[in-house]
């Protein structure tokens, strides 16, 4: 396992600074932003609230988000994934379950919902990303990214405080 210390000096020995050796990282794999939202249900009614918010994920799946067709849910309460693109259940290989789903969309971005273990809340995780072809587009991209997550968050707020539909405008 690499020390942070170790990746400083490789860098270091390499020319670069940590910086650019993670734009050099977004230049090869992509920019990636996360949001994380929380909503907090107190007492038994918000507990029997946010597990029909997990039911209703499960049995009324979202069809698009942001105007991007969902392609790929997976389910690890289920261990089970639906690829809408090749239009196939697949196994999740995993140990254990979990009371996590994911959708993905086409243009790569991604929501993860899933239930606190420990505080009576729902969390909805949202993940964007964005290609770069240089360091000088990681600005644009940044930006980019921020813009899409703040009509993400937006979006979930919507999506949290009303009944689930087939489709989040974010």
């Amino acid at each position: 396992m690499c020390s942070f210390a170790e990746i400083a000096a490789w860098a270091k020995d390499n020319g670069k600074t940590m910086y650019q050796l993670l734009q050099d990282i977004y230049v090869e794999y992509g920019y990636s932003k996360e949001t994380g939202i929380s909503l907090v249900r107190k007492g038994k009614a918000g507990a029997d609230e946010i597990e029909n918010m997990m039911k209703n994920f499960r049995t009324n799946p979202l069809k698009s988000l942001g105007g991007s067709p969902v392609v790929l849910i997976k389910d690890f309460a289920k261990l089970e994934a639906v690829d809408f693109v090749r239009n196939e259940n697949v196994a999740l290989e995993m140990p254990t379950t979990s009371n996590v789903i994911q959708y993905f969309t086409e243009e790569g971005t991604k929501l993860s919902i899933r239930p606190s273990g420990t505080e009576p809340k729902i969390k909805f995780y949202i993940e964007v990303k964005g290609k770069v072809k240089s360091r000088e587009d990681i600005k644009q991209a940044e930006y980019a990214a921020s813009e899409k997550n703040k009509c993400n968050q937006r979006g979930a707020g919507n999506l949290m405080n009303e009944p689930a539909t087939k489709t989040l405008n974010i």
